[in-house]
């Protein structure tokens, strides 16, 4: 995240703190319309959490922990001070600092999901490259500054695309709620194609031909 990014986290319950950073505006709603909010007070200072909740009138008449502890439900927004900042839209709303960036350049960014590398092309084309740089490289650091960098240019855009298709088959059998395995199987099976054919019945029902030939 930015510096400024608003990020509960970082806030203390009262004002200041030696490591607390200044932040970006914050803004909530109001009667149906969008009030901003400021998350210093006049003199520079960055308001504490109690501070911006009082003022969007989201503080308990009882008062409330700063933290969770053993005893707060599982889930609870509601519980400690933190979940209570941190489940406002304008918090919710952050992206990464590399998201900001990218979008403030008039791109739009599409992160791949996590823990699945095989439907990320670019994975396969580092795959080829380090592949490369293993046979090719001495292995002082000296040789892979110099050899990355042309072989990752050395990579043949026929090699990237078909990565390319690679990954667009996976996510189309995953689009089609096959198994890991069975996708696995139609992603090979159907290597000249983009998608992997039929429904979710027809590449089960293959496979399992095609086990009973072998």
């Amino acid at each position: 995240m930015a510096p400024d990014a608003l990020i509960a986290s970082r806030m203390n319950q009262g004002p200041g703190g030696v490591h607390v950073p200044k932040m970006r505006e914050g803004w909530f709603v109001r009667g149906g319309e969008r009030v901003s909010q400021a998350m210093q007070d006049s003199q520079g200072v960055p308001k504490g959490i109690k501070a911006v909740l009082m003022e969007r009138g989201l503080w308990p008449s009882g008062g409330v922990r700063l933290d969770c502890n053993d005893s707060c439900p599982e889930r609870s927004t509601s519980c400690c001070a933190r979940k209570i900042m941190a489940s406002q839209p304008d918090f919710q709303a952050q992206k990464s600092s590399i998201a900001e960036v990218i979008e403030s350049a008039g791109h739009t960014v599409e992160f791949y999901p996590k823990f699945h590398c095989e439907c990320n092309f670019i994975e396969r084309v580092w795959g080829e490259a380090k592949k490369v740089a293993r046979d090719q490289c001495d292995y002082s650091f000296k040789s892979l500054e110099e050899r990355v960098p042309k072989i990752l240019k050395g990579i043949s855009l026929a090699h990237i695309r078909r990565y390319q298709r690679k990954a667009w088959r996976y996510m189309h059998a995953y689009s089609l709620k096959l198994p890991g395995r069975v996708a696995e199987w139609a992603v090979k099976k159907y290597k000249s194609h983009r998608r992997v054919q039929g429904s979710l019945d027809d590449p089960m029902e293959e496979m399992e031909k095609e086990k009973e030939r072998d």
